[in-house]
């Protein structure tokens, strides 16, 4: 598989490490929009050591490389913002493997655009797949995995615990980390601060179960630091902002059928995920790991690559594909 990989921060970097172990993936162009990384060999970009001679480009329109299968995009979080990306991409023939968490399921609130560029795959028989640790694994797919021993269902709800300590510089800002309280109050009234791909996901798992979900309940409110804590090279005060917690609630006859509950601050304690399902019989599950980030993402990305490049064209969701599993 020839290999173009667009976006090179920490999850494009992960995934490009990640193929260069593997046999069968080969990268054959890339490109970034930070003018700091533009000329320089990816081998550099991706701190491997050594050269893979690939030189990062700044734009696809400079790339002289037509002969390429499938396209990982790991740019930015917004579906508008990647639409103009993948239309080129689309036109070329090129499949499509994605982080952008509103590609994930973009049916809920992007119905029109969504179902323009399913057309438009179809069109060029190319594939698209936008997916995720969250959204894309831990609070849809794998919870609707576990749904298929219950003979019935009433009730799901997904905790996720997550360390922000070391986090990359976009998520950094997403949590609004070091900001005082009344900023961030601010910056979420503008939807500058929060966590992209919650509500989605919840209106994925929803859709698949085949329940109405009458009312959406949004609460995102900071984590305040009670001490000092520290972010790379500064700190976060006492008193300043040094996480988030988000919960979104899918109501169904008065009565809560769906709860996510996120939670990603400086230095957690008790890292987890647990997905709770009550029903006929009902299950709990708890995941423990601290490497459930970017780098299980650039494992998932990589794993459901080749099963994208085996699937029908169109825009497609993590059940239109084989369970994701581990690719030699």
């Amino acid at each position: 598989m020839r290999v173009l990989q667009i976006g090179l921060g920490s999850i494009g970097c992960a995934v490009s490490r990640l193929l260069v172990q593997k046999t069968g993936w080969t990268i054959v162009a890339a490109v970034d929009a930070d003018p700091a990384k533009y000329g320089r060999d990816l081998g550099e970009v991706i701190g491997l050591g050594h050269s893979l001679g690939v030189t990062v480009q700044g734009d696809l329109s400079t790339l002289q490389d037509t002969d390429i299968d499938l396209a990982f995009l790991t740019t930015v979080s917004a579906f508008p913002a990647v639409l103009p990306t993948l239309s080129t991409l689309i036109q070329q023939g090129i499949d499509v493997v994605s982080s952008t968490e509103e590609l994930f399921y973009p049916y809920h609130r992007y119905a029109a655009q969504a179902a323009a560029l399913d057309e438009l795959a179809k069109q060029h028989g190319v594939s698209l797949l936008g997916t995720g640790i969250n959204p894309g694994f831990v609070m849809d797919t794998l919870v609707l995995v576990l749904t298929g021993a219950c003979q019935h269902i009433t009730r799901l709800a997904v905790t996720r615990v997550t360390n922000a300590s070391g986090a990359r510089a976009s998520l950094q800002t997403k949590l609004g980390l070091g900001l005082p309280p009344e900023l961030f109050a601010m910056h979420a009234t503008q939807g500058q601060v929060g966590d992209f791909g919650l509500v989605d996901s919840l209106a994925f798992v929803a859709h698949i179960l085949k329940w109405h979900i009458d009312e959406l309940k949004e609460r995102l409110v900071p984590v305040i630091a009670e001490k000092p804590v520290r972010l790379g090279q500064r700190q976060v005060e006492r008193g300043q902002v040094c996480g988030v917690r988000y919960t979104v609630k899918g109501m169904r006859h008065g009565k809560e059928a769906i709860s996510f509950d996120l939670r990603t601050y400086l230095e957690a304690e008790h890292v987890r995920d647990t997905i709770y399902i009550e029903g006929t019989p009902t299950l709990e599950v708890s995941l423990k790991s601290t490497d459930m980030g970017d780098i299980a993402a650039a494992g998932l990305l990589v794993n459901m690559s080749s099963l994208v490049r085996q699937a029908r064209p169109g825009l497609l969701t993590m059940v239109d594909l084989p369970l994701p599993h581990w690719q030699r």
